[in-house]
């Protein structure tokens, strides 16, 4: 008899490469948000993981984000222990990548970045998951987040909108 996969709605539920991906995206998007500079600590933490290298690939990744959403970009604060759809899908594109599926990624990452965006942001998100991978920091496959994260694009189709500039505040919200 085939059990469901649970799926972890917590980062505390998640796997320590997850946890660790997970938190370093909030941490940053909460140094975005509160205009502090996150990188002191995220360098100490990837230092302790043992892959350093891997900041320059994550914070690649995210100033790409920021620069070029199709739409506002849902990044919990560290204080939500729920796990939001797009967190989802940027932690399923470093699987997919840490996998060697390619194709997988920008399907993944389209969901908010626009099209020449995801283009651009995909050496970052194959060298992100890469560094982690050298590093022993694997992220666990998870076959119904995966299911559930990629796009029917049939039924919801793409929509594209005029970005305002003058709210960089609005690409990550809580």
């Amino acid at each position: 008899m085939h059990t469901p996969e649970v799926i972890p709605d917590s980062l505390s539920d998640l796997k320590y490469p997850e946890q660790l991906t997970l938190w370093s995206v909030r941490y940053w998007s909460d140094g975005l948000r509160q205009s502090f500079s996150p990188y002191t600590t995220l360098q100490e933490a990837y230092w302790r993981a043992k892959c350093p290298r891997v900041l320059i690939s994550l914070d690649s990744f995210l100033s790409i984000m920021v620069a070029g959403y199709s739409r506002p970009v849902d990044i919990r604060c560290l204080c939500c222990s729920g796990i939001s759809k797009d967190e989802w899908r940027i932690l399923q594109s470093l699987v997919a990548a840490q996998l060697g599926e390619e194709a997988e990624i920008a399907p993944l990452i389209s969901h908010f970045l626009e099209p020449a965006t995801v283009r651009i942001a995909k050496p970052s998100i194959l060298e992100w998951a890469q560094g982690l991978k050298d590093s022993g920091l694997i992220l666990p496959t998870r076959p119904e987040v995966a299911r559930k994260s990629k796009p029917n694009f049939a039924r919801t189709g793409k929509v594209v909108s005029l970005r305002d500039y003058s709210n960089s505040h609005k690409s990550t919200l809580h």
